[in-house]
């Protein structure tokens, strides 16, 4: 059971930092197509992350999601490991949360302190919590980088037809 929890807490703390990091890790490891989706968002995330146009994690507004993912993937990893422990799901969203409100002050002090741009030090938590994450979940990096690609080819294949059609809609027009 320590080992299931250690998962569960693990994969909380990941959607502290990213909120879709922990279920797409999860998903991924499972093998569930739904996986997929969470993936892609996890890189949308990412690239979102860098930007500076999403407000801190430790807002409200996007503390709550993060603390609900924390709450759902330690549940479902602890079920997954044959685990029924009522306090997996409150103590996920804990452990989400608390990593949500501490990780921006770590990032700007570490921009602040040492000089290292934002982004600079986003791309190094995203790398160190995709190394964490895919270790708790048995995945090697080569599997998360397959399962990246294999999330963007899809998202290619269902966007290219819409594509297909506004050019032809457009050329039709002219």
């Amino acid at each position: 059971m320590n080992a299931s929890f250690e998962k569960a807490m693990k994969l909380a703390a990941l959607s502290g930092l990213k909120v879709t990091f922990g279920p797409a890790l999860l998903l991924t490891a499972q093998r569930r197509p739904e996986g997929r989706h969470w993936v892609a968002a996890a890189m949308a995330e990412m690239i979102l992350d860098k930007t500076g146009i999403l407000p801190s994690r430790a807002r409200l507004p996007l503390l709550i999601p993060r603390a609900m993912s924390g709450a759902w993937v330690a549940r479902e990893s602890m079920r997954a490991d044959g685990v029924e422990d009522p306090w997996a799901g409150p103590m996920g969203a804990v452990v989400a949360a608390g990593v949500a409100t501490i990780a921006p002050m770590l990032r700007i002090s570490g921009t602040k302190v040492l000089g290292i741009p934002d982004a600079v030090l986003g791309a190094a938590e995203d790398y160190m919590a995709l190394q964490v994450g895919a270790e708790a979940v048995g995945l090697s990096m080569c599997e998360v980088k397959e399962a990246a690609m294999q999330s963007v080819e899809d998202l290619r294949e269902q966007v290219a037809p819409a594509l297909q059609s506004l050019q032809s809609a457009g050329a039709g027009s002219m």
